[in-house]
């Protein structure tokens, strides 16, 4: 059993989160959402989240991410799933922060293992292939040390890159 102060919960709509209004994890977009759309999303079942709680500070909201069904096109991949219809069902990754004030504290890490855990959870109920992102620029390594793949080359105006990780690459990573 742990004993940090840090956990992660499912984003409970009914709930108001204690500093939400004030996450900052230094990217507009993500904290944007965080305080101004992520409840309502989850409301209208557009995506599901999952928030991280610093219990010692009276559960203060200090990160989330938010997650989502998609799929993607079999052309969009170099190399398809095996098996692979002209759609691939997959979980999105959509947004992932932690905020600046706990940076460098490996939460955000903890954050997408539990999207990854989640994913393969979930595949076992439903027809998933893996999990997607869009990995922004400075963040493609970050993936690819987490076993996620480029799918093409990055946007060459925003250098974002799609990104996957299949099912069984995950199941090997989530046991090292």
């Amino acid at each position: 059993m742990s004993d940090s102060p840090i956990v992660i919960e499912k984003f409970d709509t009914s709930k108001t989160y204690k500093g939400i209004k004030q996450f900052n994890c230094n990217h507009d977009m993500i904290n944007h959402f965080a305080t101004s759309s992520l409840k309502q999303n989850v409301k209208k079942d557009m995506c599901q989240a999952y928030v991280l709680l610093d219990t010692s500070k009276d559960d203060k909201f200090v990160g989330y991410y938010n997650i989502m069904a998609f799929s993607i096109a079999k052309e969009d991949f170099d190399n398809p799933p095996r098996g692979a219809t002209k759609q691939i069902p997959a979980l999105r990754l959509v947004m992932l922060g932690v905020d600046k004030t706990y940076a460098g504290q490996g939460l955000g890490s903890q954050l997408l293992k539990h999207s990854l855990n989640l994913t393969l959870i979930l595949s076992t109920q439903a027809g998933i292939a893996g999990l997607y992102l869009d990995a922004e620029d400075g963040k493609h390594e970050y993936y690819k040390k987490r076993s996620f793949v480029g799918m093409k080359i990055p946007d060459p105006k925003t250098n974002i890159l799609p990104m996957f990780i299949g099912i069984e690459t995950i199941k090997d990573a989530l046991k090292s």
